[in-house]
């Protein structure tokens, strides 16, 4: 059976600085074995994720070399919240163990944190492994999980700064090559794989002199409701921390940020 990778919302407001295709193809494998699980840490085989990610390197000296890389740059995703009187900083897997000589991998999660992955109802990102796998591009992989998450409205407006950041688009880029770059050729990609029906983007300007872009707006056939959440396994016991009371996630990141400062 095919690996589902399931994680709040919340998660796709991080920036992942410098991440390549196979970067995301480690990270969201990590995702598919922690999700919804009442464990604080997970043992992977090396053969399962040169499997699963489609790792064609034969070197066991070059793989333990990228999954070093991976986790270097993973170590770097810093999740903030910041009000006038607290910030708090985290990292949602603050541990990894390469272990060499048995040829694993063992990861711990935050476990305050832990939410992001587990106790999931509403207001999450799903989609299957496999297909993430598949993408050749880091932009393409980046832009199919940021769809996804309005796969029932099918859907997406985003400010040009705001893409930009999660795309992780260098800031020299102007709009024509933007689009050239990196917003067609990843729209040909998501097409050819028919991952989304009727894909489009439609670009947006303000009005005003010059007509400068604001932003993009991507709409696609929405999927149909099937029940998913119910076809998920049930959610696991809320775990005994002060973040206890993020009752079944119905906020937005304003909502979550009040609720995790305790205002």
């Amino acid at each position: 059976m095919n690996e589902v990778v399931k994680y709040d919302n919340y998660m796709n407001n991080l920036k992942f600085t410098g991440f390549t295709a196979m970067d995301f193809n480690f990270f969201m494998l990590l995702c598919s074995k922690l999700r919804d699980k009442d464990i604080s840490k997970a043992i992977i085989p090396f053969s399962e994720l040169r499997e699963k990610t489609g790792y064609t390197q034969c070197s066991t000296k070059q793989f333990v070399s990228d999954l070093e890389r991976m986790n270097e740059k993973l170590m770097k995703v810093t999740c903030k919240l910041r009000t006038e009187k607290e910030i708090i900083m985290f990292v949602l897997f603050p541990t990894f163990r390469i272990d060499v000589d048995n040829q694993l991998l063992i990861v711990a999660v935050n476990k305050d944190f832990q939410f992001i992955l587990n106790e999931l109802v509403k207001n999450f990102t799903r989609f299957e492994l496999k297909d993430f796998i598949q993408l050749d591009s880091k932009y393409s992989k980046n832009l199919y999980r940021l769809l996804k998450q309005y796969r029932h409205t099918g859907r997406y407006e985003v400010a040009l700064e705001d893409f930009c950041l999660k795309m992780d688009i260098p800031k020299a880029y102007e709009n024509k090559r933007i689009m050239d770059d990196i917003i067609k050729p990843v729209l040909k990609e998501l097409k050819s794989k028919q991952y989304f029906q009727e894909l489009k983007c439609t670009v947006q300007y303000a009005r005003k002199r010059g007509r400068p872009v604001t932003g993009y707006t991507f709409t696609f056939r929405p999927e149909e409701r099937i029940n998913e959440e119910k076809k998920e396994e049930k959610p696991m016991k809320a775990s005994r921390n002060k973040f206890n009371n993020l009752e079944s996630h119905k906020y937005d990141y304003e909502e979550l940020e009040r609720k995790l400062l305790g205002h």
